[in-house]
This record gives structure tokens, C-alpha cells and sequence, in this order.
């Protein structure tokens, strides 16, 4: 082997001509050009690839253990085969062909499971119940973990529904499902039948398999799984109104769903839409939208969730910009247009040129969405509550008060008013941002492509070096985008403290007595949080518990740390504030930031969502993102098998102080001086207990959720009140 390009290729100082074989002085080939040390600098080289396929192998004992089987390919040029040992199950499939080449294979017995690719760690989508078609480039390869736990690429959508829908039959249209007063006993009988079946059947089935239902745990022998009860499950319809649309009406509705996650019920805002086979075209419904086949008479059709129909869509929006109201039995419904909206509308109206485009995202989580126009969100609440959504509330206040210009405006609202007063809001309507995707995945995109080009250890043009002197910073890209988003935070939090908002959102003097408070909340977390830690120590990885042990014999330590807070002046004002500020929160548009989603952490009561606080949590929040992101880049470039992993965890470090230090004094140059803060020099103080804050919500979090990642928040711990136990962390993680 040529080892770098020195005399002699490295091996000899010796005469050349002296030497019994000289070294190859070919001007391609020669060891000038092609040596180990050029090799291990160039990221795509035969030998950094093959390093990286040997860790690979290395990290999955399938490979040299347990049974090896061979799928029937029906390309016969294409070869696959499985390797499965105990819970590993590796895929592989290569193309032995010069040209790209399909296949379809039979994956059945791994229905469900997300295909994993080992080289890039990137999730395909699920197997289901067709063939697995892959398509491969000429003498191209996949190595796939088929896993049970890692989750489906966002953007993959659910087509198929099931073989065999069930049939409702209806008596007159929407009215099956109203009373039957005045109607023969024949058709009173049906349909009453109809809509019980509807209420004991086709509801419950249709929204156990909804990623939005907030299903009620098994109980205590599913181990926390949190598997959807459906046995019992039972919809009582609440409230129903027919909804004129261009292909026919729909059907608002809400549904009382039991038993609910506390034992009673929860409502459920599920619209309806009938879609005849000789008016619409079934084919372009995805399947999983489907509640059942319907027959009314000689006519067929199907019972779909109305979110899935272009034409409800846009008969929403429609309603909002003429702000129309629909009485119904015991309420109304009302469509309310914000300020914004008239000036969206005068630019184009959504019906000027024929019925707008819509587009149903396939990412879908505790709400329902589609894109009308390009140009307008439209989000559905599924599980409603009495009053006013979060992120509505702040999101008027941004649009119509502060006119803040770098959150999304919202345009209307759609509510349920009950003849109590009560509101319920079920959608809201909102302006599209045209964007480059949220700063969560820009960010390890970003860390992925450094780690990638990072020079090793010794160069002198090593990308890990700090910059000093005149030398500029590696990150100087990234690191003008931290600028930007420090510096759109700290407006957005002079935006939350314009006054005008009445009592909600009027800026507060932060007194003595809060600080007691907020010290007295962190330590009440601190001792729920130790207490979760120790219960579950002997269930986490063992190169943990030596740092988990040092993180619970500091709680005298850590909880002086959080005392000490309530010693600070008091000073400053608290206001309304994001409160679930990370990257993931922050969409990029044109290098400039977008922020969105304001309804705070889930796992907090919606009265503390609502409650006034120091704007320094959403600073907190960030920094931890920041903190996630190194932690997956560098768990990403692991399972890459990367040579360097003590070289690439001092790269991370360097990137995220330079991060945080660029996105805090960006921050500070905005606030420093007015107002919300008074001496921001005092506020860093109140800082430090809020990353503390943070770290233990993200701890208790982990623990519940995803012991994977107990690590990150455990790190944070035990750098700040345990060094010494550090290490242990960064040793189980390498």
C-alpha cells in the first residue's frame, strides 16, 4: 500500500535508486496521487467506504450470524436475501445488472415494519401488504434493518384501506342520521339501525386507526405502550349540521367518544362527506379516509372523513372570507375572518379562476390539514375542548395587534358556539409559507454535511479548528442563520409584550413572589424527575447508571443551584410566550425565519400554557435544541461508521458554544435596554434556571418516551453538576 506522497511513498528514506523494487512512479497511479493518507481525506474514496461498510457490519451481528434465506426475486437479476439473528432482521438487495432495475418482493411476515437503511440511517416507508417494490441503480445495493421502532418517513401517506369496508344502508341522505319523527315505522326502524351502527361500529373502527385519536392506554399490562383500547369504544353523535359544498352537502359533526382518556369521554370534531359513485370518483380518496360503503336505494357510494374532500375544503374557506353562520339544534356554527383575511382575498379569491387546487399533506399528528391554493393552510382540531385554542389566541394577537411579521397569520376561525355561550373552535385558517423546511432538519443537514467534510486530525486545514485571529469561523453560513434566528426571537417576544391585548396579554412586572414561585415550580420537577431517574436506572444501558448515580447523589447540589434564583433582583416582565421553542418550531423562507406552533408543551396543563412567564423559557428551549442536534448528528455519523468519533464530538462542541453564542448575543442586542428585561446582564442569571428547567422536563420526557435518548438530557446534567461522571456518557455513546 502507498502510503502518502513523501520519498518513497512513505516507507523508506533510502535512495530511490538504491531501494530493490522502487515504488510505482505511474502520473496517475503513482504514489503521488494515490496513497492512504490522500485516501483517508477524500470522504468518497474505496477505502473510506469500505470502512464505513465494516462498522456497519459490525454494528448488526446478523451479518456473520443466524439464518440466511433468499427471496424469490422475480427479476432475476436482482439477488435478495435475509439475515436474521434473534430481533435483528436484515434485508439485502443487490442489482447485479449495468442497468437500473426493479423489484417486487414478498414481505408479508414483515407487514408494518420500517425498512432502515444501514448505510444512511434513512427510513423508507413501511411494509405493507403488496409486494415491496425497490428500484435500483445499475450494480446498486440496499442493506435494510426492517424495524419495529423507528418511525415511517413523515411525508408517507396511506393509500390502501381495507380489503372489505363494511356497508351502511341509508334511508334519506344526512337526515338517516336526525330524528326520524313523522317518517313510516319501516324507515324510522332503519334508520335509527343506521345510525346506531354508525355510533357502536364504523366511528369507533375508523378512529382507533387515526393517528390523531388520543386513545385511552390499555392498562397497566401493556407496559406503558400506550395500545389503543378499542374494545368498549363507543361515538354518541353531539351536534350535526348539513354543509352545502360544490359537489353536495356534508355533514358537520361532532362525537362524544368513550371511554375517553379519563375514563368519561372525549368530543371529537369529525365531518362527513358522501361520495357517490355516479357524482365523484372514489378512486382518488385515500383509502384510510373511508368509514364505510353506503347504498341508499339503487345508488352506491362511500362514507369518507370530509377532510379528505377537496370540495369541503374550500367550502370552508369560502365561509370564512364571507363570514357565514349555520344555526343548529342547541348552537351555531360560525365562520369568522380575521383583519388579514379581506387583504389575502382582495389579492386573489380562492374561487376567481375556477375551483382551487388542495393538497392534503401527508404529515398528520393531532390535527388534520390541507393546502388550498398554495396559498392557504387550513387546519382541523380533531379532539376539541371548550374555549379558544392557544395557538389561535396568540396567533390574533400576532396578526391583529403586534402585526408581527415573522409568524403565519392567521385568517379565520371556525367555532362552535353552544346556546350557553360556550366556544369551541374546530379549524382554523392560517397563510401558506413558502419555505426551505423547518430548522430541526436544515440543522442536521447542515451537521451531517460538516461531519461528512471534516479533514482528520493533523491537517492543517482541519474543519474542527476554532477559529481564532482573523480566521473565520467554519460556520459561517450557519452561523449567520443563528443571528437571524436569535434576533426574530427576541422580536417575537417584543411583539408578545405590545400592549392592547387586554389582560391576557398585557406585560407583567416580574415580582419577588414569582421568582419564589417559578423556584418553587423547578423544584418540585427536580424531585419528580430524580425520583423517575432512579425508579427506571436499573432498566437503562449500564455505561449509564454511573452517570445517572452521580445526577441523583447532586440533588443537594443541583437544587442549591435552583435556591439560588429566587436570590436574584427582580426586574423585568413576564408575558404570553411560545413555550415549545426549538428548531423544530422555526420554518426557513428565503434565510429568514418563520416561527410557528404556539401551543406550548403538551405535557403541561393548558391553564400553565396560558400563564404568563419569563420569555427566557423559549431562550432555554433553543439552546437544548441545539444540544439535541449535536447529539443526532453525531449518533447519525456513528451509524455511519465513522473513523473519528472523539474528533467529531470536539467539532460539535466547537459548533454548538459558537451557535449559542452567536444566537445569544443576536438575542441581546435586541432586548438589551428596553423594558422586558431591565438589566440583561441579571436576567442571564434567571437563565441558567431555566436550561435547568428544560433538561428536566426533556429528562422525564425521555424516560417516558424514548429511552434511546435518555442520554442528551442526562449529559446536560451531569456536565453542569457532575463532570467528573462526564465521561461515562461519552463512552457508553461512542
Amino acid at each position: 500500500m502507498q502510503w502518502n506522497p513523501d520519498r518513497n511513498a512513505g516507507f523508506s528514506t533510502a535512495d530511490p535508486q538504491r531501494l530493490y523494487l522502487p515504488p510505482g512512479m505511474d502520473s496517475v497511479y503513482g504514489y503521488q496521487g494515490v496513497n492512504f493518507e490522500a485516501q483517508l481525506r477524500e470522504p468518497s474514496s474505496l477505502l473510506n467506504w469500505m470502512r464505513r461498510m465494516l462498522a456497519v457490519r459490525r454494528q448488526h451481528l446478523a451479518f456473520g450470524r443466524g439464518k440466511l434465506s433468499f427471496l424469490r426475486a422475480g427479476n432475476r437479476k436482482v439477488l435478495a436475501y435475509l439475515r436474521e439473528y434473534g430481533s435483528q432482521n436484515i434485508l439485502c438487495v443487490a442489482n447485479l445488472s449495468r442497468t437500473a432495475q426493479p423489484v417486487e418482493l414478498d414481505l408479508a411476515r414483515y407487514k408494518d415494519h420500517v425498512p432502515v437503511e444501514l448505510m444512511g440511517r434513512t427510513a423508507f416507508p413501511p411494509i405493507g401488504d403488496l409486494p415491496y417494490l425497490l428500484t435500483l441503480p445499475g450494480y446498486g445495493f440496499y442493506w435494510f434493518h426492517l424495524s419495529t421502532s423507528d418511525q415511517a418517513p413523515s411525508w408517507h401517506r396511506q393509500w390502501l384501506g381495507k380489503d372489505e369496508a363494511p356497508v351502511l344502508v341509508m334511508t334519506d341522505g344526512w337526515k338517516t342520521f336526525a330524528s326520524a319523527d313523522g317518517a313510516a315505522n319501516r324507515r324510522a326502524a332503519l334508520a335509527q339501525a343506521a345510525r346506531i351502527r354508525l355510533e357502536t361500529e364504523l366511528l369507533p373502527q375508523f378512529i382507533n386507526g387515526q393517528r390523531w385519536y388520543a386513545a385511552p392506554t390499555a392498562g397497566a399490562g401493556d407496559g406503558g405502550s400506550g395500545t389503543p383500547a378499542t374494545t368498549g369504544t363507543r361515538a354518541h353523535l353531539r351536534w350535526q349540521v348539513e354543509w352545502p359544498t360544490e359537489t353536495g352537502p356534508a355533514l358537520m359533526a361532532a362525537f362524544d367518544v368513550e371511554p375517553g382518556a379519563h375514563g368519561s369521554f372525549d368530543r371529537y370534531f369529525v365531518p362527513l362527506v358522501l361520495n357517490w359513485e355516479d357524482e365523484g370518483d372514489p378512486a382518488r380518496v385515500p383509502g384510510p379516509a373511508v368509514l364505510a360503503k353506503v347504498r341508499q336505494q339503487a345508488r352506491v357510494g362511500q362514507l369518507i372523513d370530509a377532510m379528505a374532500d377537496d370540495a369541503f375544503c374550500r367550502s370552508i374557506v369560502e365561509a370564512i372570507a364571507n363570514r357565514r353562520s349555520i344555526a343548529l339544534s342547541g348552537g351555531r356554527i360560525s365562520f369568522e375572518p380575521t383583519k388579514a383575511m379581506a387583504a389575502v382575498m382582495a389579492e386573489r379569491p380562492v374561487a376567481a379562476s375556477g375551483p382551487a387546487a388542495v393538497r392534503h399533506p401527508p404529515a398528520q399528528s393531532t390535527n388534520t390539514t390541507a393546502i388550498i391554493d398554495d396559498r392557504l393552510f387550513l387546519k382541523t382540531y380533531r379532539q376539541v375542548h371548550a374555549g379558544v385554542p392557544i395557538e389561535i389566541e396568540i396567533g390574533r394577537f400576532l396578526t391583529e395587534v403586534a402585526a408581527f411579521p415573522h409568524a403565519v397569520s392567521v385568517l379565520g376561525i371556525v367555532q362552535h358556539r353552544a346556546d350557553d355561550g360556550t366556544l369551541t373552535a374546530v379549524a382554523m385558517l392560517q397563510t401558506v409559507v413558502q419555505n426551505q423546511g423547518d430548522g430541526w432538519n436544515l440543522t442536521l443537514e447542515y451537521l451531517d454535511r460538516f461531519l461528512e467534510a471534516r479533514r482528520p486530525p493533523g491537517d492543517t486545514a482541519n474543519g474542527s479548528d476554532r477559529a481564532s485571529g482573523d480566521r473565520p469561523s467554519v460556520h459561517g453560513g450557519f452561523l449567520e442563520l443563528a443571528r437571524v434566528l436569535g434576533k426574530r426571537t427576541a422580536q417575537l417576544h417584543l411583539a408578545l409584550a405590545t400592549p392592547g391585548g387586554g389582560d391576557d396579554f398585557d406585560a407583567e412586572a416580574i415580582t419577588a413572589e414569582d421568582l419564589r414561585a417559578w423556584v418553587a415550580g423547578v423544584r418540585a420537577e427536580l424531585d419528580q424527575t430524580l425520583e423517575r431517574l432512579a425508579a427506571e436506572r436499573d432498566r437503562l444501558p449500564a455505561h449509564l447508571q454511573p452517570a445517572i448515580d452521580a445526577t441523583l447523589d447532586a440533588r443537594a447540589v443541583i437544587a442549591a443551584a435552583i435556591d439560588a434564583a429566587a436570590r436574584l433582583p427582580a426586574g423585568g416582565h413576564k408575558i404570553r410566550h411560545h413555550g415549545d421553542y426549538h428548531l423544530g418550531q422555526v420554518l426557513l423562507s428565503n434565510n429568514d425565519f418563520f416561527i410557528i406552533d404556539f401551543e406550548g408543551e403538551p405535557a403541561r396543563s393548558l391553564a400553565d400554557r396560558r400563564r404568563k412567564h419569563s420569555p427566557l423559557r423559549d431562550v432555554a428551549g433553543m439552546i437544548r435544541s441545539m444540544e439535541y442536534a449535536g447529539h443526532s448528528a453525531l449518533s447519525s455519523r456513528r451509524n455511519k461508521g465513522s473513523g473519528d468519533i472523539a474528533g467529531d464530538r470536539a467539532a460539535i462542541d466547537q459548533w454548538k458554544a459558537e451557535s449559542r453564542e452567536t444566537f445569544m448575543n443576536a438575542y441581546a442586542a435586541v432586548v438589551d435596554g428596553s423594558p422586558l428585561y431591565g438589566d440583561w446582564p441579571t436576567a442571564l442569571g434567571l437563565l441558567e434556571l431555566f436550561v435547568l428547567e428544560k433538561t428536566l422536563y426533556e429528562l422525564r420526557y425521555e424516560l417516558a418516551h424514548r429511552p434511546d435518548w435518555v442520554a442528551i438530557p442526562l449529559s446536560g446534567m451531569v456536565q453542569r453538576f457532575a463532570p467528573e461522571a462526564a465521561a461515562s456518557v461519552i463512552a457508553g455513546g461512542s
